[in-house]
């Protein structure tokens, strides 16, 4: 089982000891034929996010020109051998089992690691094995790609407080190794792809033997973890799938709950209805009851009246 890395560089509009500069990696990207002679047949690239990367190149240029720096002197452009663009190499060699969970994760992994800055991911299937090639532009004033390198900042602060260079060389390697495991248990893990690979080196059958222990408990540990994260993976879905069934019953509260309000709302309704109309009745009844009342009140005094005039 192949161990899996990923290899981050800076580069500046003003080419290297190796020739390699901003354009020449967005060229190289975006399969143009000066600067893919190293790949038999190219084809072109599959953005998975972002821009392509001539859209970079320009978007950078753009950025590079506008920006203008204090110095001693005054205001100045941007150095042409200041690094303003990172990039990221990240590579699969499982000859396709699992690589579609691998190239999710691992996207998900860089958006969450670089945010807004990360202007383009690209796939190349081309090559021996498929991988993919991220460019990151700085947001800072200056577009110091350096930052964005653990390595190269662990190092750059080292010196500058005063360490050898011997120093920070081993700032920039424990960065590194913090950076690779932190890929590993994020993208590579989970599909039990190994930390480290296995490299020929002189021992003695002894010493063999306990290397061969370490691999078989190195082995039994990736598989554990693999199916550990497997059982988170499936817990989380649970939870997930809890959360809408919480959200569904909740909604479904809500909607007994306005039903029961119109029900209640209709009931006191017709009870109002019929008590006002019970009301009506009893009022009409009891004004027929005084009209009568008056009636025979008024007759009685008239025929009081009729019979004293007769006597």
């Amino acid at each position: 089982m192949s161990p899996q890395f990923i290899h981050l560089e800076t580069y500046a509009r003003k080419p290297d000891k190796q020739g390699r500069s901003v354009a020449f990696v967005l060229a190289e990207a975006a399969r143009e034929p000066w600067a893919c002679y190293h790949v038999e047949q190219p084809r072109p690239p599959t953005i998975l996010h972002g821009l392509h990367p001539e859209e970079v190149r320009s978007r950078h240029d753009q950025r590079v020109a506008s920006i203008r720096v204090q110095t001693s002197t005054g205001m100045r452009a941007l150095r042409q051998d200041q690094h303003t663009l990172l990039t990221l190499i990240a590579s699969f060699h499982r000859k396709g089992r699992d690589y579609e969970s691998w190239e999710r994760d691992a996207l998900k992994w860089l958006q969450a690691r670089y945010g807004t800055q990360l202007a383009s991911v690209i796939r190349h299937t081309d090559e021996s094995h498929p991988h993919l090639h991220a460019y990151v532009l700085p947001d800072d004033p200056a577009m110091r790609a350096r930052r964005l390198h653990p390595g190269a900042l662990a190092k750059d602060t080292v010196l500058q407080n005063g360490a050898t260079n011997r120093a920070g060389d081993a700032a920039y390697r424990a960065a590194m190794r913090d950076l690779q495991d932190t890929y590993w248990l994020e993208v590579c893990a989970a599909l039990g792809i190994r930390r480290f690979g296995f490299s020929r080196r002189r021992m003695t059958r002894a010493e063999w033997h306990k290397e061969k222990i370490v691999r078989e408990c190195s082995k039994a540990a990736d598989v554990k973890l693999g199916e550990d994260m497997q059982r988170i993976k499936a817990a989380e879905a649970e939870l997930v799938k809890w959360q809408q069934d919480l959200e569904q019953w909740r909604l479904q509260m809500l909607g007994d709950r306005d039903r029961i309000r119109q029900e209640i709302t209709r009931e006191i309704d017709a009870q109002y209805r019929v008590h006002i109309e019970k009301l009506d009745r009893l009022y009409k009844k009891e004004i027929a009851l005084r009209i009568e009342t008056q009636r025979l009140l008024t007759e009685r005094a008239e025929e009081e009246l009729s019979y004293s005039f007769q006597n």
